[in-house]
């Protein structure tokens, strides 16, 4: 949704010269009058970016292999430059018309406009809006999968970006680690929270995202740990000591071979299934080792693991490593019913308190109750679920969903950026429900595409990626964490869905018995051992 700006002011001339630029100071204003934060961009009529003063226009374009802990702006899609500025700024600009461009984050309108510089003054004031009202205000928004950038850059980013919590990642490609304190930065304030957490990987076993981190970092943190040895779920407990959080990192991408193995075995808190990838389409990882792999996107591999009776919330974020990706462009929102803290937060994600989105603001409940609630449906009576959701773009499909299959659905018509779908529906078993929004009408959405086409590489352009950065040609979504329907306290159940994993697991013990690398014959022992284990568990769940 695009609203332009009009703005009355008048020229300062240049003196004993020709008019050829002027100077202005530019103050950015929220929808309380307050100064904020923001990402601009201003160009000429030919379409050169024009930087504030004091910041570069021809910053380089970083990519993972060139990280910089202070990113000079950001670079959207087809090189469009933004400045992050706090507040306020000046900036030099030519007297003929000039285009502004005003981001700040899903909530406010995205400010287009063209002026005559030869009606500006010395003063330049723009106060920005939000285009719609959440129906709650206790959601909070985070990234949980950060990289490189340091908590004075973060706190920058986060303010334009209008979020509330950055998690910064140290990893074994980092050279951040001497900066872990296990507590929250000083550089934080009570809207804006950073926190060092932690990403603990291993190429053929995937990643996971440690957060809530204290005391110290889990070894080995530096370098490839070159083994499938010791496995991502051995963190879990130490993580957990102190209110630690655990979430599979980008799990649609990456599943690896020890994702569902850590779910089955609750070492695991939460998925990140929005990152890097979407959703609809199929992991990179492991087409060897995933079954069916055609029927079996990141998105259906998450239903498949709810379906086998496992309370897996979801999470969201970017895996920024550039400035090529905005802070938090993927997010997951945490409704927290207490203060906002950073453990409050941490808990909200935990208890399944959460919506996942690039764009779009969903709200889901079932007899009032939203994501993460636990109902106990022994009475076999109907349930009222409703769902609204609000989006910055184009979105054309919502949809309730139970144990992945869709129950209801409402086509939103071009240029409507609201919608509600309202279902009843009553059980005799358990189950879960969840709602998702999405933009289907895109080819590409459709078809798929191989991470390899970037939204520079032949990937597509879209409006999204216009302005705000995944480096792919995202699909515009949002899903909820379920609310389940438990009836006399049984689990959900699906033998087929359980069947499933342990085909997975089957395919992984394969693999790692044959192409698997171990320091020691006990350590291999060790983790197909465990593998058996969690094989079992999924064997017993679909008998």
């Amino acid at each position: 949704m695009f609203y332009v700006i009009l703005l009355v002011l008048t020229i300062v001339s240049c003196q004993n010269q020709r008019e050829s630029s002027s100077t202005i100071s530019v103050k950015l204003f929220d929808e309380q009058n307050k100064l904020t934060a923001a990402r601009v961009r201003f160009t000429d009529m030919e379409g050169n970016y024009i930087a504030p003063i004091n910041q570069q226009a021809d910053f380089p374009v970083t990519n993972a292999n060139i990280p910089e802990s202070k990113e000079q702006g950001a670079v959207m899609d087809n090189d469009r430059r933004f400045a992050y500025v706090d507040e306020q700024f000046d900036i030099t600009l030519p007297v003929d018309s000039v285009r502004i461009e005003v981001v700040k984050g899903f909530h406010y309108k995205i400010y287009d406009d063209t002026l005559a510089i030869s009606q500006v003054g010395e003063k330049l004031d723009i106060q920005l809006k939000k285009w719609f009202k959440p129906p709650e205000d206790n959601w909070f928004t985070g990234d949980v999968h950060v990289h490189h950038i340091d908590p004075e850059m973060a706190l920058l980013e986060m303010k334009a970006e209008d979020v509330n919590v950055c998690n910064l990642l140290i990893s074994d490609f980092t050279t951040d680690h001497e900066n872990f304190r296990g507590e929250i930065e000083p550089e934080s304030d009570p809207e804006h929270i950073i926190y060092y957490g932690q990403e603990y990987r291993e190429y053929n076993l995937g990643h996971v995202n440690l957060l809530n981190l204290k005391g110290k970092l889990i070894e080995p943190s530096k370098g490839d740990r070159g083994y499938q040895y010791p496995l991502n779920l051995s963190a879990s407990d130490e993580v957990r000591k102190n209110n630690g959080h655990i979430s599979w990192a980008h799990f649609a991408a990456w599943p690896g071979l020890e994702g569902p193995l850590a779910l089955v075995l609750k070492k695991v808190d939460a998925v990140e299934l929005l990152c890097t990838i979407d959703p609809f389409h199929e992991p990179i990882f492991a087409s060897d080792v995933v079954p069916e792999i055609k029927m079996n996107s990141g998105l259906r591999l998450w239903y498949r693991l709810l379906n086998c009776g496992l309370n897996i919330p979801l999470s969201a974020g970017t895996d920024k490593m550039n400035n090529q990706v905005t802070v938090e462009a993927n997010r997951v929102y945490a409704q927290v019913e207490e203060d906002f803290t950073y453990d409050n937060w941490i808990n909200a994600i935990n208890q399944g308190k959460t919506f996942i989105s690039n764009s779009p603001f969903i709200s889901f409940k079932v007899d009032d109750q939203g994501p993460g609630s636990i109902i106990d449906a022994s009475g076999k009576r109907s349930y009222k679920i409703t769902v609204e959701v609000w989006s910055q773009f184009p979105i054309d499909r919502l949809e309730i969903v139970v144990n992945g299959e869709l129950l209801a659905e409402k086509a939103i018509a071009a240029g409507e950026s609201h919608a509600q779908l309202e279902a009843t529906y009553s059980t005799e078993k358990s189950v879960w429900l969840a709602a998702r929004a999405y933009q289907f009408s895109r080819q590409y959405t459709k078809e798929g595409l191989s991470l390899s086409q970037r939204r520079d590489a032949g990937g597509g352009s879209t409006i999204f990626n216009q302005y705000f950065g995944t480096l792919r040609p995202e699909t515009i979504f949002a899903h909820t964490s379920p609310v389940y329907l438990m009836v006399d306290d049984q689990p959900v159940k699906s033998l087929a869905d359980a069947n499933y994993f342990v085909r997975y697991l089957d395919n992984s013990i394969k693999w790692l018995e044959e192409s698997g690398s171990f320091p020691s014959e006990t350590a291999k022992q060790e983790v197909l051992n465990t593998f058996r284990e969690g094989r079992e568990v999924f064997a017993e769940l679909g008998r």
